[in-house]
Formats: C-alpha cells, structure tokens, sequence
C-alpha cells in the first residue's frame, strides 16, 4: 500500500516542479548614476530645515524592458530627536518614453494623497534629466542629472 502511495505521489511532485514557471530578474534595458542635484555634484544635501538634514550620497535609475523602473537613493537623515537614519531606499515605476521624453509613474490609491513622480528627458545619448517637484517651493523643480555608461539605443 505505502509503495502504490509513493508511485502515485511522485508524478505528482514531478509534474508540479517541471511546470512550475520560474521567476526571473527583469532585463535591465539601461541604467544611470546620479550625478548632481540643482547642478550641486553628489553627495549632497537635499533637505536642510528646522535642525532636520537630509544628505544624499548616491542614487541610481534603472530602466528595464517591459516598461518597469526602479530609482535606488542612499541618504542618511539626521532629526533633532530621533537617532540619525542611513538607509538605501527604492522606488519602483512604470514607464513610457516618447521621442525624448521620460514619463515615470508609479501607483497611488484613489484615497492617498501621492506627490507627483518624477518626469524627465534624454538631454544626450547617456544623459537622463529628471524634474522632482519641490513641495516646499511651489512652481520650483529640482533637477536631478543622471549619466550612463553607454549610448540609448
């Protein structure tokens, strides 16, 4: 009896393992390394108010095929009263690109209240630019310049 089990067990697992589908990383299409912030070379200090200081040492974009993108940043946050935070964040996006134009988006439910992705442009064959909105300065955009290592296809 256990050894009718057993044959009968074991194509299951068989099948199950041989049709289960994998999961790959996405294909990085292009990648770029943040280069300067409001022309001020990296790192450097994106929020400074209030004895709150927020430094920015690196950050990454990386497009990948399928239309997904993710923007890594390394900062270290340092509060008046909380002990200071040194982390490396992601954010994850969909995206488009039409001509020269970079359009990022990413979800938000219909009861939060979202700031704005970023938006950008190619400004050369291994250059992103992309526009934050400066919350604390209306109708100011901070500009992030991003390089990559090799030409846009």
């Amino acid at each position: 009896m256990r050894l009718l089990c057993l044959k009968a067990f074991l194509p299951v697992v068989a099948l199950i393992v041989c049709c289960h589908e994998t999961t790959s990383p996405p294909v990085v299409s292009r990648s770029f390394v943040l280069e300067s912030v409001d022309t001020q070379p990296v790192p450097v200090v994106i929020h400074a108010s209030g004895g709150d200081t927020t430094l920015l040492y690196w950050a990454g974009l990386t497009l990948y095929e399928g239309g997904t993108a993710d923007i890594a940043a390394h900062t270290r946050q340092v509060h008046p009263t909380l002990p200071p935070r040194e982390a490396t964040d992601t954010a994850h996006y969909s995206y488009r690109i039409i001509g020269d134009s970079l359009a990022l988006d990413y979800p938000c439910l219909d009861t939060a209240i979202c700031a704005g992705p970023p938006f950008g442009k190619f400004t050369s064959a291994t250059t992103v630019t992309l526009y934050y909105y400066d919350y604390g300065n209306i109708g100011h955009l901070v500009t992030y310049l991003y390089r990559g290592s090799y030409a846009l296809d």
